[in-house]
């Protein structure tokens, strides 16, 4: 059967997501990741459903216009319209050469920023061999539970930092130490369970190692946040 423009439209867009975010989508996982990449790249992510539904799915549903607007700048357009009107769609073994080109810029600038990191990296290491490393990064693939969270305790300090008065700095920093310690017993109650429901949800394969490390990298960073709003 023919494809339409439309049709013929989403799938090369399906095809330079792909080749933007260096490695096939066939996965829940590859979803939760591209996720990720979307709410670091334009600011604004995509929930993984709408990306399975895209990537996953046969039914051949439209997806949404936000959904193609926001996977069109992920690949360098302003938005769904100007994809189109750019004439990407056109994808032969004619007139692929600046397309091809295009993905060798996109792969050797990926391949250059992998460098810089390693190196960044190394650096790092070098330099704190004798400390504990206390940055630890939650695991990519829960990166969005992380930001619910983070999200979540960024409101309560907004609310918290309502009750600062300059001359009862002292009072507010007791207010706020008892909201931690609450905190912190919700925390250990709420997260856990949080990060097991999500892996069951999403169908992610991990050991009981990830989800405990998970869970304490979410508490710290969490009760770091509320910590930070203190007065000195």
């Amino acid at each position: 059967m023919t494809m339409t423009t439309q049709e013929q439209y989403i799938e090369r867009l399906k095809e330079m997501v792909i080749a933007q975010f260096g490695r096939a989508i066939t996965t829940t996982e590859d979803c939760i990741s591209l996720s990720n990449a979307l709410s670091e790249s334009v600011g604004a992510g995509v929930d993984v459903e709408s990306l399975e539904q895209f990537f996953l799915s046969e039914t051949h549903l439209a997806p949404r216009p936000v959904t193609l607007s926001l996977l069109a700048r992920y690949v360098g357009f302003t938005g769904w319209s100007d994809f189109c009107t750019a004439g990407a769609v056109a994808y032969s073994a004619d007139n692929d050469r600046l397309s091809r080109m295009r993905r060798w810029l996109i792969i050797a600038l990926a391949a250059i920023a992998v460098l810089a990191i390693v190196i960044t990296a190394v650096v790092i290491i070098s330099r704190n061999t004798d400390e504990v490393d206390t940055s630890l990064m939650v695991d990519s693939r829960f990166r969005n539970l992380e930001s619910k969270w983070i999200s979540s305790t960024s409101e309560r300090c907004n609310t918290l930092r309502e009750y600062y008065d300059e001359a009862n700095a002292e009072q507010y920093n007791e207010r706020v130490d008892r909201f931690i310690e609450r905190y912190r017993d919700y925390l250990h109650r709420t997260v856990k369970p949080d990060v097991e429901n999500f892996v069951l949800k999403y169908k992610i394969t991990v050991d009981n190692n990830t989800i405990d490390q998970t869970t304490e990298i979410i508490i710290e960073r969490c009760l770091k946040m509320v910590d930070d709003i203190k007065i000195d």
